[in-house]
């Protein structure tokens, strides 16, 4: 009897705990997202990674959108660098992408739509002549990385943190870095 009654009172005591957070939680301000310090990186399951930089920060976002078919096409950024590669069967229907370099030092674009995921792989292709990969990588691995949210980006210190990493090529003939993309949302190239 007296086990059931503690049961009881335990369970009651967890649910006024879970209310408790929950109505903190609906008290707090709604507004950007913070970036997360590594602790809660880790439990989140991110992982940092040091940004490759551009010699002269982007002032602002930079947007350009094509409608691209079955047939496939190309996107591209020249300010910024960026030519996005879709092949043919990537898609079925015409679709509407749209591809932002973040305004920032960090080299970084966010895809559109969200969450689009492709039959064949699209390729992203860097032109890395105005970062600073020259000065300060010189055996380092390059690197695309996912990231889901760009308030993940520390644009002061050239870090993020990230979802996933995937291999880059690195082409030292035309100074360009590449990367499979196969779902839409944002990417950076990084180095280690």
């Amino acid at each position: 009897m007296f086990l059931r009654t503690l049961s009881r009172f335990g369970a009651r005591l967890v649910s006024v705990l879970l209310l408790a957070g929950c109505a903190r939680d609906a008290a707090a301000p709604v507004g950007p997202a913070a970036a997360p310090d590594s602790a809660n990186a880790a439990l989140l399951g991110l992982l940092p990674v040091r940004g490759v930089t551009r010699t002269m920060p982007l002032a602002q976002d930079i947007t350009v959108s094509a409608v691209i078919g079955s047939n496939g096409g190309t996107l591209t950024i020249p300010e910024a660098g960026l030519t996005l590669v879709v092949p043919a069967g990537a898609v079925s229907s015409d679709v509407t992408f749209t591809a932002t370099a973040l305004a920032g030092k960090i080299v970084a674009y966010d895809f559109e739509p969200h969450g689009t995921k492709f039959a064949v792989p699209l390729q992203f292709n860097q032109d890395l002549r105005k970062t600073n990969l020259l000065a300060t990588v010189t055996t380092s691995r390059i690197d695309g990385a996912y990231f889901d949210d760009k308030s993940r980006l520390n644009q002061a210190s050239g870090t993020a943190f990230v979802s996933e990493v995937r291999s880059a090529t690195v082409n030292l003939l035309q100074f360009r870095a590449s990367f499979p993309i196969d779902h839409f949302s944002g990417y950076l190239i990084s180095w280690h």
